[in-house]
């Protein structure tokens, strides 16, 4: 994931108007019923049946970390094959021909996208009664649910699917703990929502210093919350005074992200991208930011290493530059990543090989 300034600075603002709904739907809860508008692929699940174990994921089209998560479902559904089901729920479409859109993107995927896959109805039945329900905001996010149609567990597909879903089989999973886990999670995510909409207007009314001077005096009072915060300081921060925002981007990373590559690569874009709205971006920091991305991601993400080429390049180094570039067009293809993605970075790469601006 790459963020331009503008589009960091919209997060900020964004952020602020979301309200935040009391949840009616947590761990030890029924699962709610499958009501879904069609199914695309694999077995239909019409029913969650009694001593089944099943993985509810939903997703969107226009979604990008859906896509790189779906690959990481199939391969979960096949080493559970018998055991688990699972089952994506495509939500929050927003063609209005999203039957048609959605059946195409499970065509496209093959067999990356190997299990059962449905689109929600028309009124977005699933997405009301198990996403808003639970006071999930974003996708991807998966239920899992236990042999008894209880809700397991609620998160990110790609963070503790797998070892919840191992203890869910063996019958050690401690629903009571995971309870009072995610009541405290959502407790501090209510917090952090009170405290967007104290920066939100001020974002605005263009009044950063005033911004900064809020989150500052929150993260004062509660040093936990600096983490959480730290590219949205660093966004607000770039407003007032560059050179110390540039300074603290490489400063967090170092403190919190070092083994987190997408947060390390939205630093690095942000100060490297040819659309940066900094008036004066260090390239030197961008490209240490960059450097420990492709660092943290073993160099197997193609843009990370996308934006890795445009750092070496902008401090000077085209021919180190030209072969970063190569690597990333050549693993997108492998990967199959969206054919304008591709395109873009392989502008990038004639634009190095010839020594363009």
């Amino acid at each position: 994931m790459k963020w331009t300034s503008a589009l960091a600075l919209a997060a900020v603002v964004a952020l602020s108007a979301c309200a935040v709904a009391q949840p009616k739907l947590g761990p030890g809860d029924k699962a709610p019923k499958m009501v879904v508008a069609k199914w695309f692929k694999g077995t239909p699940v019409a029913n969650l049946e009694t001593g089944k174990v099943y993985v509810v994921e939903f997703w969107a089209t226009w979604c990008g970390p859906c896509r790189v998560s779906i690959p990481h479902l199939t391969e979960l559904a096949k080493k559970y094959a018998g055991r688990v089901t699972f089952a994506g729920i495509s939500v929050w479409e927003r063609d209005p021909a999203y039957i048609e859109k959605v059946g195409k993107f499970v065509e496209e995927m093959g067999d990356k996208m190997d299990y059962s896959v449905a689109a929600d109805d028309a009124e977005g039945t699933m997405a009301k009664t198990w996403m808003t329900a639970a006071g999930e905001q974003g996708i991807p996010s998966a239920f899992v649910v236990d042999g008894k149609g209880r809700i397991a567990w609620i998160g990110h597909p790609m963070s503790d699917l797998e070892p919840t879903l191992n203890k869910v089989l063996a019958g050690s999973w401690n629903l009571s703990a995971y309870k009072a886990k995610r009541a405290k999670e959502q407790a501090a995510e209510e917090a952090q929502m009170r405290l967007n909409r104290q920066i939100g207007p001020l974002m605005q009314q263009k009044k950063y210093a005033q911004a900064l001077k809020v989150l500052d005096a929150a993260i004062a009072k509660d040093k936990s919350l600096e983490k959480g915060y730290a590219v949205g300081r660093f966004t607000i921060l770039a407003k007032v005074n560059e050179a110390q925002a540039q300074a603290y981007a490489l400063a967090v990373a170092k403190r919190f992200y070092k083994a987190e590559p997408m947060y390390l690569n939205q630093l690095a874009w942000f100060i490297v991208a040819d659309d940066t709205q900094l008036k004066k971006p260090n390239h030197k920091i961008g490209l240490q930011l960059a450097g420990m991305a492709a660092d943290a991601s073993k160099r197997k993400d193609p843009d990370i290493l996308d934006t890795l080429a445009v750092a070496q390049y902008k401090t000077g180094a085209r021919a180190v530059a030209t072969k970063t570039q190569q690597a990333a067009v050549a693993l997108a293809k492998k990967m199959g990543r969206p054919a304008p993605s591709i395109a873009e970075m392989e502008q990038r790469l004639k634009k190095f090989q010839r020594g363009g601006k």
